[in-house]
């Protein structure tokens, strides 16, 4: 039996998630009230392609963590004090009808910000968990890897 690919995605058009603990360039679920600078986009890919033909079982998993770290020091690289994350797509690699626990395939989207006065915002912080939970908990989608890829 093929493997089959889940892409499943989520759009920073959905409710705020919980306060995480604030990292050196935090990544925020929404746009601050406060004045604030826009740098850009930073956008990050992280783990394996998988394709129909992968035979390897054991694709290496991504770590949510990981590739939030890495958002927050694109951002930083343009000179951000804060990352709003605007898209995020979770690419699950499914072998005999077993879907991964966690996604093989990460990709983040955000806009790189700077914070005229960073104390005086409310910020509202993404919980990695939480990303990580409303990504498995998406209707899945069964993509060709050329479909779960499509625009790279």
């Amino acid at each position: 039996m093929a493997p089959t690919l889940w892409l499943m995605c989520a759009f920073a058009l959905t409710a705020p998630l919980h306060a995480a603990e604030a990292m050196d360039v935090p990544v925020l679920w929404e746009s601050p009230g406060c004045d604030h600078e826009k740098l850009g986009s930073v956008e990050i890919d992280a783990g394996s392609r998988v394709n129909e033909s992968t035979a390897d079982i054991n694709v290496p998993l991504v770590d949510y963590g990981r590739a939030m770290t890495k958002l927050a020091n694109a951002g930083l690289a343009q000179g951000a004090n804060a990352v709003v994350l605007r898209s995020h797509q979770g690419v699950y690699f499914t072998r005999n009808g077993k879907q991964s626990r966690k996604p093989v395939y990460v990709k983040l989207r955000g806009a790189a910000i700077r914070l005229v006065e960073p104390g005086q915002c409310q910020l509202v912080f993404v919980d990695v968990e939480e990303l990580e939970a409303r990504s498995r908990s998406g209707k899945p989608v069964e993509v060709s890897s050329r479909e779960a890829f499509e625009g790279e």
